[in-house]
């Protein structure tokens, strides 16, 4: 499975092999090439220049160290750049992958989700599978590149001194091997920690209001800390992980060049090698552990890489849901309506939120969801804009299967505005205008056009920059009631025939509430409407009135008519429906 990781995160490389990755890696060889040019310069100035007592050679010898070292330092920059160059791009293409994936998510994955831990995937791993990998396997190419060469170099000098020197390597590959897996595993459990993290610090800033007004700081910190204490915990596993084999390298390398003294110094002693050859050996046996230490270190920095990557595939192997038509149809218009029939439908298997649903929305009518709070009703919306599809029956439009339609063609005819009213850190045109691309695509008569029907030009006007006024995360700067009218007009210059009401004014005053619906009966007109709300004043007029009870569809009928039936309607329009238009101001 790893091998499969690896191939894969390289795979996003391919584009890049020509001609980047390919001069990276030829820089690469020049840098391990010239290392291994070191040791021949000083043995060949020890056995041959020095002794002869040639000045001349003597004086050149500097000359060619400094340039063998300006080469090796030029290609080493220029391997490292290009080599960076080659994982930046890889990050972003990644990046913005992952990106639109997050984006067409299944609703329901979203929900499971914390919004910080998919935020901190598309972030902070998809660098740290760059920095793992990439710069994992640039390590590996030039180290070993680099040993390769210099083991080369030592053989060529004294195959007798290699072999003593180098027997003892081998005992240093096992261990990294070993660790391999539990490197991985704990820095996938860090990542994991870190995300929730995010999420309990994104947690207390978003709900600031509700923490304070509670005292709950100190709970909230201290939930924070506990978290924190994890992180630094499974950081610091990581980090032990991933620093136990150096011991061992060193001492291995150690033993091995005691060995190689003895036995040499032995040999110089006796006159079978020169005091230059022996020199040189020594050198280049130091050069070598460098580098095979360096490989022991990427190792390690590959299998962070490799767990982080696990992470990001997963997201975007999550299968999409609703699942598109293979060949799906296109709607221009609403000619008939909307139909549900016989749905069944439930966030868990086995624990049904809708049972055996039919309902009939003809075109141009409104018909409004009422009942009790947990009965179903936004379910039922969320089942029309297709954000799930049902576990049993069919919904269908003009008589054609949600499931047979292209996804953009089903929402490009709805708009929605809910109570939990979604506005972007931007402008207030930009957020008028949203779904139409941009400002730049609609024009600003258009935008206060829609304003105005939303009864959000008034207040706009009085804003310091007016349109251009920023709003603040989720429009903070604004109330409760304007962010409302900004929702609406966002949906009236959408002018899409299908319109989905989810309780929009049920987080309102009624002073607020008043300007709203006139709002809202603007958006209303000519269009074929599903309302779910809990004031009278919003359902009162509707075509048709649908009962909900624990997913059921319990009561249908008018407003007259159900009330003269006495039955869960009646009840409600006296209980509910009462207190919440008798609610007074907030």
């Amino acid at each position: 499975m790893t091998t499969d990781h690896y191939r894969r995160f390289l795979a996003y490389g391919r584009r890049y092999v020509w001609p980047t990755f390919v001069l990276a890696l030829l820089f690469n060889v020049g840098y391990g090439a010239s290392t291994g040019v070191v040791p021949l310069l000083i043995r060949y100035l020890f056995d041959d220049v020095l002794p002869a007592g040639d000045r001349q050679r003597l004086y050149l010898a500097p000359v060619v160290i400094v340039l063998v070292i300006a080469v090796r330092a030029l290609c080493q920059f220029l391997g490292s750049y290009l080599t960076e160059t080659v994982g930046q791009s890889i990050t972003a293409d990644l990046r913005g992958e992952l990106a639109q994936r997050v984006l067409d998510l299944p609703q329901s994955y979203i929900n499971r989700h914390p919004s910080t831990v998919l935020v901190s995937r598309v972030l902070t791993d998809v660098t740290l599978a760059k920095t793992g990998i990439v710069d994992g396997v640039s390590t590996v190419l030039k180290d070993g590149i680099t040993l390769a060469a210099l083991v080369v170099v030592a053989f060529y000098q004294d195959w007798l001194l290699s072999l003593i020197a180098f027997f003892l390597f081998p005992l240093g590959v096992w261990p990294v091997l070993r660790t391999a897996k539990k490197v991985r595993r704990h820095s996938r459990q860090g990542q994991t920690r870190l995300a929730q993290l995010a999420a309990y610090l994104q947690e207390s800033l978003l709900g600031a209001r509700v923490v304070k007004i509670f005292g709950m700081q100190a709970y909230e910190l201290e939930r924070f800390q506990r978290e924190n204490r994890s992180v630094r915990h499974q950081a610091l596993r990581t980090t032990r992980a991933k620093l136990i084999n150096q011991p061992l390298m060193e001492l291995l390398g150690a033993v091995g060049f005691c060995a190689v003294l003895v036995y040499g110094g032995e040999a110089v002693m006796g006159g079978s090698r020169t005091t230059g050859s022996f020199f040189a050996f020594l050198t280049s046996l130091y050069l070598c552990y460098a580098p095979f230490k360096g490989l022991g270190k990427a190792n390690a920095t590959l299998q962070q890489g490799v767990a982080a990557a696990e992470e990001l595939f997963a997201i975007l192997d999550t299968p999409a849901d609703p699942v598109e038509a293979a060949a799906p149809q296109s709607l221009q218009a609403l000619h008939q309506g909307l139909r549900a029939e016989a749905v069944e439908f439930g966030y868990d298997p086995g624990d049904p939120v809708i049972r055996g649903l039919d309902l009939v929305i003809p075109r141009g009518s409104t018909v409004a969801l009422v009942g009790p709070s947990g009965g179903g009703k936004s379910t039922i919306i969320d089942l029309f804009c297709r954000f799930y599809d049902p576990s049993a029956g069919r919904i269908s439009i003009d008589g054609i299967d949600l499931r047979d339609l292209s996804l953009a063609s089903l929402r490009r005819l709805i708009a929605l505005v809910d109570q939990n009213t979604f506005l972007f850190n931007d402008t207030i045109a930009n957020n008028i205008a949203y779904g139409q691309g941009s400002e730049g695509r609609v024009s600003r008569a258009a935008i206060e056009a829609a304003a105005r029907a939303a009864n959000a030009h008034g207040f706009i006007r009085e804003l310091p920059e007016g349109y251009d006024t920023l709003i603040g995360e989720n429009g903070t700067l604004l109330s409760g009631g304007q962010r409302q009218r900004l929702a609406i007009a966002r949906a009236l210059i959408k002018n899409a025939p299908i319109l989905f009401l989810d309780e929009a004014t049920s987080a309102l005053d009624s002073a607020s509430e008043q300007v709203v619906q006139e709002a809202l009966d603007r958006l209303m007109a000519n269009r074929t409407t599903l309302v779910v709300a809990h004031r009278l004043s919003t359902v009162v007029n509707a075509d048709r009135i649908v009962v909900i009870e624990a997913g059921r569809v319990l009561e249908s009928g008018r407003h007259e008519e159900l009330l003269a039936r006495g039955g869960l309607y009646a009840d409600l329009v006296s209980t509910q429906f009462a207190t919440a238009v008798a609610a007074p101001p907030a």
